[in-house]
Formats: C-alpha cells, structure tokens, sequence
C-alpha cells in the first residue's frame, strides 16, 4: 500500500483548511471552497463560479476563501473588510483602523449589520462590490 505524504492527507474532501476558516475545506479536486455556502454549477454554472451572481461570488468565494479584502456600497455609504489569515475586520478605507472583528468572512457576511439587517441578507442590494 502506498504511503500518503501530509499534503494528500491534509487535502482529503471536507477537510478544513485551517482552524481559523473551519468553513472554508478542500473540495474532491483538492481545492478550497465554501462548504457552509457552496457553489453551486449545475444550477449557475461557471460564470460566477457556481454562485448566482458576482456579489456572491465575491463575497462567498474572492473574500471567504481566496481571503481577499473588501469593498461594498450600501446607499451610497463605503464599506471595507479586511481579510486577514485569523479573522476579519471592518475597518477604514486605508485598512489601517480596525473597528469591529469577526473569527472569519463567513462570521462577517452573517453577524455584520447595517441598518438592523444583516449582511448575508443585503447582498443583492449592496453596490460596487469588489476584492481589493
């Protein structure tokens, strides 16, 4: 029988990525992905990598898994988020000042609020989304 290496067996499907994204796990092809908010190709195919629109995929996907940081509008008000290694922070446009910090992107898309209203549930009206 032949032995596996570390990476291989730390790649096993569903596997999480590290502690701090328990989220974020290896996909079969050995990839990262979102298993709390996956995406989805049957139903959307490629063009946003499986999610509906590229909102999501920023958010569920550029942000969540690839770590990227964050920029989004809503009523004409910016958003930044930070998206470092061991969690992620609102902060301002240089992300320089931290204001409020979240274990990791999911935690952020699901407890942030603006207006009363959490994040998850704005996605479709929130403007200029974008990695940075």
């Amino acid at each position: 029988m032949e032995k596996k290496s570390k990476e291989q067996e730390h790649r096993a499907p569903g596997t999480p990525i590290s502690p701090y994204t328990p989220d974020i796990v290896w996909d079969l092809n050995g990839d990262p992905m979102n298993a709390k908010y996956p995406p989805n190709i049957e139903k959307y195919g490629y063009t946003f990598n499986g999610y509906p629109n590229g909102n999501y995929e920023t958010f569920f996907y550029d942000f969540a898994v690839q770590l990227y940081d964050l920029r989004f509008s809503y009523k004409g008000k910016n958003y930044y988020a930070l998206s470092e290694k061991d969690y992620v922070a609102l902060c301002d446009d240089n992300f320089t000042e931290e204001y409020e910090v979240f274990p990791h992107a999911n935690a952020f898309i699901e407890n942030f609020k603006i207006d009363g209203r959490p994040l998850i549930d704005l996605i479709d009206e929130l403007e200029d989304v974008e990695q940075v």
